[in-house]
């Protein structure tokens, strides 16, 4: 099933405050099938807590700087999501109207599948309908499979910053698009 990219076995749909609980639960599932195993069990318990707290999430998603998405597959199971914010940005991002995806994931078993290029759509077309011109991460230095995925999606390095996992203090790459560049592609 690897490179399959067939919309009809999953679908997207924009999040909405009464999806705080539901987000915040597969935010932490997904976390920790990700990062668990490269971590201490504690540091990942301190920060799920902290990062996926429902009125957080809630309040994200009734703030118009936010907006997020869900995937569900044809059984209405949520298998991945991804969050956007207007106006943040990081050093080395060179932006008048940047965007930041916050975080974009999904479930590993949807890996190769066309999911997690369908969400990064999602971010790059509702950038462009805030009117955004740079679109910006941060990804863990020791993820290199995230790395390949935003430097093929047309992200480049552009600098770092720290991330506080728990009492772990992590080095983050920056990376940034061209909203300009990325219609041209």
């Amino acid at each position: 099933m690897g490179g399959e990219n067939n919309m009809s076995d999953f679908r997207l749909r924009r999040a909405v405050p009464a999806d705080a609980a539901a987000l915040a639960d597969l935010g932490a599932r997904l976390f920790e099938q990700t990062f668990g195993a490269a971590n201490s069990a504690a540091d990942m318990r301190s920060y799920i807590a902290r990062a996926f707290s429902v009125s957080a999430l809630r309040a994200d998603l009734a703030d118009l700087t936010h907006a997020a998405w869900i995937a569900e597959d044809a059984e209405q199971t949520l298998i991945g999501y991804a969050t956007l914010r207007h106006g943040t940005s990081a050093d080395g991002v060179e932006a008048e109207r940047p965007a930041e995806i916050q975080r974009i994931y999904a479930d590993q078993e949807w890996h190769g599948r066309g999911l997690g290029r369908a969400l990064m759509n999602a971010c790059i077309e509702h950038s462009g309908v805030w009117g955004c011109d740079v679109l910006w991460l941060g990804v863990w230095e020791e993820n290199p499979r995230a790395i390949a995925f935003y430097e093929k999606a047309g992200f480049r390095k552009v600098g770092s910053q720290m991330f506080v996992l728990g009492n772990d203090l992590q080095r983050d790459f920056v990376m940034a698009c061209n909203l300009a560049a990325q219609a041209r592609r």
